[in-house]
């Protein structure tokens, strides 16, 4: 019986496993789609503890000199300058994808209409408008649905010196804004939407385990959200039970 439970948990972290991989591909594809850049820039690490502990050390600096900035950004580089910061590897491809969304909008808001008044001048009032309103509002739908699909992806993140989590995530119209959590607020989600790692008070929460830290790894406990590490450690118990 408790092999069956084992396994039954084995196969729910293996499903969590392909819905990231699938939500991966997507922005991998997105980005080829929309950059000529080297994608080196882009690939994840391919072992998670060895990618924790290059980001550690490339986002590590050491704190600012009084003399090198006044003011409250000063002191904000020394309080968060000895702390390791996660920056998402995919976060410009985020940003790409939602302007490409937003500007076809605007461009089929503006478009469509012109378009039926110079092709098709005999139509009726009418049809035009009917046939502009929904081709709108498929666009609309179309780049709210990617706002809600984006919504809980994490630019940056980093610990305060009091425990708070800092967390920066994209806006509807592809700026960014900062909110914060404590880190006992962090809880697994029971969502079955994806791009989700955790929830918190003020809502969903997604970042590529793979870039984290080592030290935030650690800090933040995320071992307990991440599926890959969950479906391994599965597989590695029902090895174990079975020899």
């Amino acid at each position: 019986m408790r092999v069956r439970v084992r396994r039954r948990r084995a196969q729910r972290c293996s499903l969590k496993v392909r819905r990231t991989m699938s939500t991966h591909a997507f922005l991998r594809l997105a980005s080829r789609a929309l950059t000529t850049s080297s994608s080196s820039s882009f690939s994840f690490a391919s072992s998670s503890s060895h990618a924790r502990s290059f980001a550690s050390a490339s986002t590590s600096a050491p704190a600012k000199r009084d003399g090198d900035g006044g003011g409250d950004g000063a002191l904000d580089d020394k309080s968060h300058a000895s702390r390791a910061i996660y920056t998402a590897a995919l976060a410009d491809t985020v940003r790409k994808v939602k302007l490409l969304s937003l500007g076809s909008l605007a461009a089929t808001a503006v478009g469509c209409p012109m378009f039926l008044e110079l092709s098709q001048p005999e139509m009726a009032f009418e049809a035009k408008a009917a046939v502009s309103a929904t081709v709108i509002s498929f666009g609309g739908f179309t780049t709210a649905l990617l706002q809600w699909f984006i919504s809980p992806y994490v630019k940056t993140m980093v610990i305060d010196d009091r425990g708070t989590v800092k967390a920066t995530k994209f806006a509807w119209n592809a700026s960014t804004y900062e909110t914060s959590f404590a880190k006992s607020d962090m809880v697994e989600t029971e969502s079955s939407r994806p791009l989700v790692s955790w929830e918190a008070k003020d809502g969903y929460y997604y970042v590529e385990m793979g870039g984290v830290p080592k030290e935030m790894y650690d800090e933040l406990d995320l071992a307990r959200f991440d599926s890959q590490a969950k479906a391994e450690a599965a597989a590695k118990n029902m090895e174990e039970e079975d020899d």
